[in-house]
């Protein structure tokens, strides 16, 4: 195991710590905690802070970030999946999934106020981690055509083709404008289409 990775393991498991409680779990100088702390910091996975840990001058101790959450092992697809196969099970999966599409709608509404026509939609598409999707959108006559390179649903959307009819829906409650989705990575296209008509619904 790497250092970084003991260092911040120790972190998870005991909490704010000194660089000397760190020396003796690694096994390292203080130099070479110091190096490795820096580093980490730098990359925002840990905060340091004065503390008095009993008589004496004031420790600097360092944790974890909430950013640093995300380097941990989660298991959040496997619940989203569990979620919707009882839902899908109980007949409520279509159902639980347009409440799902009106709340993003609703709060991606209020963000888009004083906006009008593609300023509106690039704002929307920015909204909704259009870059993280490797998206790329075109002007067509009859509107516009998104292309999502990376789905952002891949894994459950393989499951539930209903997941993937939550962007386009998205789009119309925030927008007004329709929306479909002809084809997708499901299909095994090399990315999401989705078609948005320029006349309002």
């Amino acid at each position: 195991m790497n250092i970084p990775r003991q260092l911040m393991e120790y972190l998870k498991q005991h909490g704010p710590s000194t660089i000397k409680e760190l020396m003796i779990h690694l096994g390292l100088s203080e130099t070479a905690v110091r190096h490795q702390l820096s580093s980490l910091e730098k990359s925002g996975w840990l905060t340091k802070e004065q503390r008095r840990l009993g008589k004496g001058r004031p420790a600097t101790v360092y944790s974890l970030t909430k950013a640093s959450e995300g380097l941990f092992p989660k298991r959040y697809p496997e619940l989203l999946d569990a979620v919707l196969a009882e839902a899908e099970r109980e007949g409520l999966i279509e159902r639980l999934l347009e409440g799902v599409a009106e709340s993003m709608a609703r709060e991606l509404r209020e963000k888009l106020e004083g906006l009008e026509g593609p300023a509106r939609l690039e704002a929307l598409l920015a909204h909704m981690d259009y870059g993280d999707m490797l998206g790329t959108l075109e002007e067509t006559p009859a509107g516009w055509e998104l292309k999502a390179h990376n789905c952002l649903y891949y894994a459950t959307g393989q499951r539930f083709e209903q997941v993937c009819n939550l962007p386009p829906k998205v789009i119309t409650r925030a927008t007004g404008l329709p929306a479909e989705r002809p084809f997708c990575q499901r299909d095994g296209k090399r990315a999401c289409h989705f078609l948005i008509f320029k006349h309002p619904v």
